[in-house]
């Protein structure tokens, strides 16, 4: 656990200093979202605007797997050898990505509610079903990026991977959010949470399992 928590610091800092790329997602959910606000000329329907959220965050999350694992190649790979083991790595990538996935949807939700207004009316079930759908893509994220980056590929490749992978995550999650819009209880859609659960732990699973075999020289 130790580790997993020094390996997390290290992620943190290492996002600090590139700033940049904290201000340019930051642009780009600010700005897509203000052009969907111009470029729509009315409020969307309640399903449009559940649609086009899951849109910005789907490329926003793509975006940020593509430099998932920037800072583990060269000469740092045999570094974090060293420091931690390949679960230890994963684990502490998982979280840290999560983390920032959570981050990303909720700050386009709240942009989306400043631009369109909030329609969501079970606001617990829409931010359960939020954090979810985040981990699910992080989940997915973090392993097909990781592939990608030990087999030599580029970004493309690891968003190719993960499209398969992502879209029950996406529909099912959508599933959700359209429910807590129409103010569907906690109770009615236990079988879309507990399904989604699964879901993003069968696949946190299969990362973790895997992902020795891929770090290694």
């Amino acid at each position: 656990m130790q580790k997993i928590v020094r390996l997390l610091v290290r992620f943190f800092r290492q996002e600090v200093r590139n700033s940049n790329v904290l201000f340019s997602l930051g642009l780009y959910l600010l700005g897509v979202s203000y052009l969907i606000y111009l470029l729509s000329g009315s409020t969307p329907s309640d399903s449009a605007w559940n649609t086009l959220l899951w849109v910005v965050v789907f490329f926003g999350s793509v975006q940020l797997s593509s430099r998932s694992f920037e800072f583990e190649s060269g000469s740092y790979f045999y570094y974090y050898q060293t420091i931690a083991n390949a679960k230890h790595t994963i684990i502490a990538k998982m979280l840290f990505n999560v983390a920032y996935m959570m981050l990303l949807s909720l700050a386009t939700w709240a942009l989306f509610s400043v631009f369109f207004g909030n329609p969501v009316y079970n606001t617990a079930l829409f931010f359960i079903g939020l954090i979810l759908g985040a981990t699910g893509f992080s989940v997915v994220l973090t392993l097909t990026s990781g592939i990608a980056h030990r087999t030599k590929g580029n970004a493309t490749l690891g968003a190719i991977l993960a499209i398969p992978l992502l879209f029950p995550v996406l529909q099912l999650t959508s599933a959700i959010n359209l429910q807590a819009i129409v103010g569907v209880t906690l109770t009615d859609a236990a079988n879309l949470l507990g399904t989604l659960v699964a879901l993003d732990m069968g696949i946190g699973l299969l990362a973790y399992l895997l992902f020795p075999y891929l770090w290694q020289d």
